[in-house]
C-alpha cells in the first residue's frame, strides 16, 4: 500500500495510495441549515477506485486496517476502470451487483455469478490534481465529465423538496435509503480514520 494522497503532497504524484473514506452520520429530525441535496444509498460494498499517473488502477474496500486490496480478484473492473477513468483520479464508489448485495461475494469468485455495477458518487483525486476542497457541486461536476461503459453509473444529487418523499422515491428505486449531502461542503479525508462528518447524513426506514 502506498502512502495517502493529501493537498500539501506532490500534485504530479495524486493519489499516491487508497486514502480513508468519508462516512456519513446519520440524521435524527432536527433542522437542516443551508442548501442540501439527497442520493439514494446503494445498499452495497463501499470501494475507492485509484488511476495513478502511470496508468496503474487498483481497487480497494473502505476498511484499511484490514489491507483490503481488491484489483486481483476484481480484475474485470479494473480493465473498465482503466478505459474511461484519467490518470491520477481516486475515485468513491460502491460495488453492487445486478442481482442485488447477496450476489456481491460471487464477483470476488473465478467465476462471477452475478454482472457488477458500480456507482461513483464522489472523486478525491482528478487528473493529478487535489479536489477534494472543492464543494460538493463541483465534485460532481467533475464526475459527469466521465464516458462510463456500462456497469457503471453516476449517483446524481437530487433537490430535496420533503426527505419522506425522497426516501420513498430510493425505496421505489430498490435502494436502502437516501444519503443528504450539504451544498459546498469539502470531502474530508482522516490521516489515521475516516472522518465522520455532519455535511453526510444518513437515512433508512
Amino acid at each position: 500500500m502506498r502512502g495517502p494522497c493529501g493537498p500539501n503532497g506532490d500534485p504530479s504524484h495524486c493519489p499516491q495510495g487508497p486514502i480513508w473514506l468519508m462516512q456519513p452520520i446519520p440524521y435524527f429530525g432536527e433542522e437542516l441549515a443551508g442548501e442540501w441535496f439527497w442520493e439514494p444509498k446503494v445498499d452495497g460494498w463501499r470501494m475507492q477506485i485509484l488511476r495513478y499517473s502511470d496508468g496503474h488502477v487498483e481497487l480497494w474496500g473502505r476498511r484499511l486496517e484490514r489491507h483490503p486490496d481488491w484489483t486481483n480478484p476484481l480484475a474485470a473492473i479494473a480493465a473498465s476502470v482503466s478505459q474511461f477513468v484519467p490518470p491520477g483520479t481516486l475515485l468513491d464508489a460502491e460495488l453492487y451487483t445486478n442481482l442485488g448485495r447477496q450476489w456481491i461475494p460471487s464477483l470476488f469468485a473465478r467465476v462471477p455469478k452475478a454482472e457488477p455495477q458500480v456507482y461513483l458518487f464522489d472523486v478525491v483525486c482528478w487528473q493529478r490534481q487535489w479536489v477534494a476542497d472543492l464543494p460538493y457541486e463541483e465534485r460532481k461536476r467533475l464526475l459527469r465529465q466521465l464516458t462510463l461503459p456500462p456497469g457503471f453509473f453516476v449517483l446524481e444529487p437530487r433537490p430535496i423538496g420533503s426527505l419522506l418523499e425522497a426516501l420513498q422515491a430510493s425505496m421505489a428505486e430498490g435502494h436502502e435509503g437516501i444519503v443528504i449531502k450539504r451544498r459546498g461542503s469539502p470531502y474530508e479525508v482522516g490521516r489515521e480514520a475516516p472522518v465522520a462528518t455532519v455535511n453526510w447524513r444518513k437515512i433508512k426506514p
